[in-house]
């Protein structure tokens, strides 16, 4: 790719590509090098020239990561015929449904070491109840592994897994015959797919489900998935710098989310009014609005973010953090960040996005960076 073709994808001169490549200026804010990623289609990582660190005691470790791939790769029909627990009982599925209920649980909480090291015996054990079993039931508890499987490694950076788990798990929920089912594993394959770069792919994944689900919407689940579509496709169009389809997608799932009325965790989906409200704030970081992303944020009602789970109300103060930080009011980008720690460590410690705006606080103070900044950078495994 020339400098000028590069330059003209991601919108800039062909001389402030030369400055960059040259070290003569800085590339600047996180959203001009989450565009540099998108284009190039890399990782931020490879970009900036280093693995980020993880805490070990609180993310996913190289060991739970190659266990989780390791339980992949083990294919179904094979490892239940040649595998040297073929003749073993196959697992029951109460058993492995209050496995899978405490992973969502686990999930749900931001604790991630304790869903790595579940994760692959649940995902075995799945894999060989699906083939003894082959019921709808099996399926389903299959596919909801995958899909945790998916929704984790995507956050944690290991986004090539995601992908796999994620389009793993479709064709096991159609086997369970729930199509809402189905269709929280395509939006789980769209934020892989999202994560590597891959935006039109994600945004067209996310509104041709919402567009097949749309004429069967009877009840708050139909609803709530339905609209976590939507929201889903805003966040992607905004990643693609499509201002007014993400604000019209936000304003349609506001209006579904009318009709659901208080915030539900169908399918766990979490959706509602207050999700809306987030991923609104979301779609603004994306599209560089950061002053606007803050003000979004302060209109959402506090007794609707305290009902969050940890999770979901941690990944929503990063957001809030990078807007601050793209309005460029380090101060409060950073006591956000610390404030989403206090809810959810690993979702500040662990997320590449989250890692990736404290090292862009860290190049950003002068002279020096706060006391405060430097050691939840030591926490995070951030380096300027």
């Amino acid at each position: 790719m020339t400098q000028q073709l590069f330059a003209d994808r991601i919108g800039r001169s062909k001389s402030w590509v030369e400055k960059v490549e040259a070290g003569s200026r800085s590339a600047g804010r996180l959203s001009v090098l989450e565009t540099v990623c998108e284009v190039l289609r890399i990782d931020l990582p490879v970009l900036i020239g280093r693995e980020l660190s993880r805490d070990d005691g609180q993310c996913l470790d190289n060991a739970e990561v190659e266990a989780i791939r390791a339980a992949m790769e083990r294919y179904e029909g094979i490892a239940a015929t040649l595998g040297s627990d073929a003749g073993a009982d196959p697992p029951g599925l109460d058993s492995l449904r209050r496995s899978v209920d405490y992973l969502w649980c686990a999930f749900d909480a931001a604790n991630y070491d304790a869903v790595g090291r579940a994760l692959p015996q649940v995902i075995h054990d799945g894999q060989r109840a699906h083939v003894a079993y082959g019921s709808p039931e099996s399926a389903r508890v299959l596919a909801e592994a995958y899909q945790i499987t998916a929704s984790t490694a995507r956050k944690l950076g290991e986004f090539d897994l995601a992908w796999v788990a994620g389009d793993r798990g479709i064709p096991v929920a159609e086997e369970s015959g729930d199509r809402l089912l189905t269709a929280t594993g395509a939006f789980r394959v769209a934020n892989a797919l999202l994560a590597v770069g891959r935006t039109q792919a994600a945004y067209d994944l996310n509104l041709t489900v919402a567009d097949r689900l749309e004429p069967g919407l009877t009840g708050p689940a139909e609803l709530s998935v339905f609209g976590t579509m939507l929201l889903q496709a805003a966040v992607a169009a905004a990643r693609k710098g499509d201002n007014r389809g993400a604000r019209d997608l936000v304003r349609e799932a506001r209006e579904v989310a009318e009709r659901v009325g208080s915030d539900r965790d169908e399918y766990h989906t979490a959706f509602g009014p207050v999700n809306v409200g987030i991923h609104r704030v979301s779609a603004l970081v994306e599209l560089g609005e950061g002053g606007a992303a803050v003000e979004a944020a302060a209109l959402i009602p506090e007794p609707g973010l305290e009902m969050l789970r940890r999770e979901r109300r941690a990944n929503h103060l990063v957001d809030v953090a990078r807007g601050y930080s793209q309005w460029g009011k380090g101060e409060n980008a950073l006591a956000t960040l610390l404030e989403a720690e206090q809810f959810a460590p690993a979702e500040v410690r662990c997320r590449p996005m989250a890692i990736a705006t404290i090292t862009d606080l860290l190049r950003r103070s002068k002279p020096a960076p706060p006391t405060a900044l430097r050691q939840l950078a030591d926490r995070a495994g951030a380096a300027a």
